[in-house]
């Protein structure tokens, strides 16, 4: 039996075709393992609508990072490029850590992570935050280099780029006072392409930041930055939260959606630019919630939740030209346990176009990436 999805788009084709109008197409939606048998992909499309992807292998708490590209029309991906100069420098545990990937200015490739915590004379040392990057000219990647200084108990790490040099690295560590209620969100920023970065600071400096759950920042159209974070009021308010970089000033933060819970759930944001606004999806209670963003106004419309039920986590967003959206995510992933892909397409009213579950396999530490195609389509990494 056709699917609902499906038996709509055929009464509507039919319609169409008796008026003389062609019906809408819904965009193709491709699964694809991630290359060459890697896990954690984190996958970028750039202005000339060039596929990049970096992911992980090895061992989970002392891996490596690799990046592929595929060029526009080509089917085939590169020769893999080790992105860390250190070998086994990359940690993947937890699937909120492992290789952070962002484009920019003049083809520029960006990546941060960070490794286990070092010991050093017997002593546990903060665990560095890595950054390399790869010109568009060259065949290998800068030798990493550490960046920040505020990285006791440090985590989350996220990165991203805009068209005029900036280069933001993102992540959360313990402040003055100890606990998650007084964590704060750091940011470090380079404007001349990574060669070099600002001492960095705190961003938020009020209603702490979830231990162990991951960020997501992303550059508007209007070369505005946004950080989404859980934060960890009182040790029990774990808001969904979202902040923004005005004129090198960070605004107040936005509650999105909260969460009541005394401890940290490991989750992750996801954040793509839609037009003049964003698209913003997370996971609250072991569902996935998305919601569209209004930078001009720093206001966020209601969150929705994506249909279904399971544990659902992990999500991954992405937005094409003519405003659809797909949001992806994880079924019963969990610590140390893999699980399947499921994704969501929308249209730009918020009306569902086509759906899937148990998609294909995630492992264990997995993640999904998902980005919008040239062409309108959607790609999803898993």
């Amino acid at each position: 039996m056709p699917s609902p999805v499906r038996s709509a788009s055929l009464v509507i084709s039919a319609a169409a075709a008796l008026i003389g109008l062609t019906a809408p197409t819904t965009p193709h939606v491709v699964v694809l393992q991630t290359p060459f048998q890697g896990i954690q992909p984190q996958a970028a499309v750039d202005r000339d609508g060039a596929l990049h992807v970096i992911y992980f292998t090895g061992d989970p708490a002392h891996g490596d990072l690799y990046y592929v590209e595929r060029q526009p029309r080509q089917s085939a991906f590169s020769a893999p490029v080790r992105v860390n100069s250190e070998p086994a420098s990359v940690l993947a545990v937890g699937s909120i850590r492992g290789g952070q990937l962002a484009v920019g200015r003049h083809g520029w490739i960006h990546v941060a992570w960070h490794s286990s915590p070092l010991v050093k004379n017997g002593a546990m040392q903060p665990a560095p935050m890595w950054y390399a990057r790869l010109s568009r000219s060259a065949h290998a990647f800068e030798p990493q280099r550490e960046i920040g200084q505020h990285l006791n108990g440090m985590d989350g790490d996220t990165i991203a780029a805009d068209d005029r040099g900036g280069v933001f690295i993102a992540w959360h560590a313990m402040g003055d006072v100890p606990g998650e209620a007084h964590r704060r969100v750091y940011l470090a920023q380079s404007a001349d392409d990574g060669a070099h970065f600002d001492a960095d600071r705190a961003i938020v400096e009020t209603g702490g930041a979830c231990g162990c759950c991951g960020l997501r920042a992303a550059v508007d159209a209007d070369d505005r930055l946004h950080v989404l974070y859980r934060a960890a009021t009182d040790d029990v308010h774990r808001d969904a939260t979202w902040v923004s970089m005005r004129s090198g000033a960070a605004t107040a933060p936005v509650r999105l959606q909260g969460w009541e819970l005394r401890a940290c759930p490991m989750s992750l944001f996801a954040l793509a630019a839609d037009g003049g606004g964003l698209f913003a999806a997370w996971e609250t209670a072991q569902q996935i919630y998305y919601a569209t963003l209004d930078p001009a106004r720093m206001s966020a419309s209601a969150p929705v939740a994506v249909a279904g039920t399971g544990i659902r986590r992990l999500p991954s967003v992405a937005v094409n030209r003519a405003g659809d959206r797909l949001i992806a995510w994880t079924e019963d992933t969990a610590w140390a346990r893999g699980g399947t892909l499921a994704w969501q397409l929308i249209d730009a009213r918020g009306t569902t176009l086509a759906s899937a579950s148990k998609a294909g396999e995630v492992p264990v530490w997995g993640l999904v990436s998902t980005v919008a195609l040239p062409d309108g389509s959607f790609l999803i990494l898993h």
